[in-house]
């Protein structure tokens, strides 16, 4: 049994960067900075540094299931949050493991690609991601660039974005960090309306793994059950933080820090 006030849970399925700039590592760091407890399951094996993403080997499914099947059978998951989901087959297992969370919050972050280097996933797994995974999941949280590629459309951003509703998720945070503007426009919108709009001053690097850091830190606000414009709110402020104080560790991204930031 959970112990009142303990950290919440928060299952974390994505891939392994060996740079520590996104992926599992980046959920670890801002689910801990935020006030929860991270559960990695590794979903792929990436080969990739903060200039390029090389390759991806996903992680053999039953793996995937019998580590998640060890958790649930010992932990309250207080809320999930899904990154790089590498094939079909992971995919399908990924949606069997949502069937087991009813009323769990669920965040997940499209990462289709790398910002340089490899494609994450093909056509094929984007398809079964829409199948079977929007429909359990409560916010989805793509740039500009995959909400397009999700919805395959050409209109407007409000348009893809209700698309992207219909296909099964309750909430849709779009990002801004990818487009070419003097500020970082973020909109979140439901299937029938635009309930939120944001702006962030844009920072002058670019940084490796911003969506991870965001998206993890939603998970885990919503773990600690605050309401989604609240908790949306409040990991947008520590995903900013971590960014403005990113340090370029190699030498390409700058990578967040995520962990000691408490003042803007």
């Amino acid at each position: 049994m959970q112990v009142e006030n303990s950290r919440p849970p928060v299952l974390c399925i994505g891939g392994l960067d060996p740079s520590g700039g996104a992926g599992l590592q980046a959920d670890i760091e801002s689910i801990a900075s935020c006030g929860g407890h991270a559960l990695p399951l590794a979903s792929c094996l990436t080969i990739q540094n903060s200039i390029q993403a090389i390759s991806v080997s996903a992680v053999d499914p039953e793996i995937i299931q019998h580590q998640a099947s060890a958790l649930l059978n010992d932990m309250p998951i207080a809320s999930c949050k899904i990154g790089v989901v590498p094939n079909r087959a992971v995919a399908l297992i990924i949606a069997e493991i949502l069937a087991q969370l009813p009323n769990v919050p669920i965040v997940f972050d499209p990462v289709l690609s790398a910002s340089v280097g490899s494609r994450f996933c093909d056509t094929d797994t984007i398809n079964a991601v829409k199948e079977n995974i929007l429909p359990y999941v409560t916010v989805v949280t793509p740039n500009l660039s995959e909400l397009k590629i999700l919805v395959d459309s050409n209109e407007d951003v409000a348009t893809q974005a209700r698309a992207l509703c219909a296909l099964g998720a309750s909430y849709v945070l779009t990002t801004g960090a990818d487009s070419n503007t003097d500020t970082v426009h973020n909109t979140l919108f439901t299937r029938n309306e635009k309930r939120e709009d944001y702006e962030w001053p844009r920072l002058p690097h670019d940084y490796h793994g911003s969506g991870c850091t965001l998206s993890s830190s939603i998970a885990c606000y919503l773990a600690l059950e605050l309401d989604i414009v609240e908790a949306i709110n409040k990991a947008q402020q520590f995903t900013w933080r971590s960014l403005k104080n990113a340090q370029q560790i190699g030498n390409g991204q700058w990578i967040p820090k995520r962990i000691g930031n408490n003042t803007l």
